[in-house]
């Protein structure tokens, strides 16, 4: 019954990306009409297509026990949607470590489902949060850790998304981490490069839901940030035969 139940789960994401028409005037309006319809089943499904969130994580936890001992970490999960990434985070490490999370997000529906899972997990010193997070600012902070799990290269103002979180991020031990789709500059990193088609196939087909797989976001990163841990790899989409599609991880600290 496990196997049909996920299999009608997935049937409905499917349906939403494929056939679902995304409508509304702001980013927000559109982000509710895709997500709304797929809000109570979408972990399940992108479990399977984001990669690089529990290796981002993973990265993140191991710079943030560097400073264990400390009582005033705070995290922000910008673009945080079901809250998904602090069920994965509380499954690497003791969420306690943090005086206050904060899963930030513009879409209702996934806001919704995150209330329900603090509520399910009893996290006290997690807040929900329906934001823009290009105006969002946490009342605790400096934050020790910010994230962007998939959620970047859906924030048409990135700019203004990372410039913001720099103004809260540590000047001294801060570290944003970002795990993300991507297609390469023509001209790239020979760790980051990729093809012609590589590029023109996979922002060609993103776009088509609104997610820009540009590689503007990690340019200006590279600008404003110091590199601290970088991944780039290949990943496969459910159901999609054959097709990899690039995703990274990568972790940066204030330049000094």
């Amino acid at each position: 019954m496990e196997l049909v139940r996920n299999l009608c789960n997935d049937v409905q994401v499917l349906k939403s990306i494929w056939f679902g028409k995304i409508t509304g005037s702001s980013h927000k309006e559109r982000l509710e009409s895709f997500y709304g319809p797929q809000a109570h089943v979408y972990d399940h499904f992108r479990a399977r297509f984001l990669h690089g969130r529990i290796g981002m994580l993973r990265a993140c936890a191991r710079e943030m026990h560097k400073l264990q001992g400390r009582k005033d970490l705070v995290w922000v999960d910008l673009g945080g949607g079901t809250g998904q990434n602090v069920e994965t985070m509380a499954s690497i490490c003791d969420l306690s470590l943090f005086k206050k999370v904060y899963v930030v997000d513009i879409c209702g529906p996934l806001c919704d489902v995150a209330r329900e899972k603090v509520a399910k997990y009893g996290w006290t010193n997690v807040e929900v949060v329906e934001a823009d997070v290009c105006d969002y600012e946490p009342e605790a902070s400096p934050a020790t850790l910010v994230t962007f799990s998939y959620s970047l290269s859906m924030i048409p103002p990135f700019l203004n998304a990372l410039d913001k979180a720099s103004r809260y991020l540590d000047p001294a031990v801060g570290i944003l981490g970002v795990s993300d789709f991507f297609t390469s500059l023509k001209h790239d990193k020979t760790e980051r490069q990729h093809g012609y088609l590589t590029r023109w196939f996979w922002r060609s087909i993103f776009d088509l839901d609104n997610i820009d797989l540009g590689p503007e976001r990690r340019q200006y990163m590279d600008y404003k940030f110091e590199t601290v841990y970088e991944e780039n790899h290949l990943g496969y989409i459910p159901y999609v035969p054959i097709l990899q599609v690039p995703y990274y991880i990568w972790l940066g600290r204030p330049k000094q």
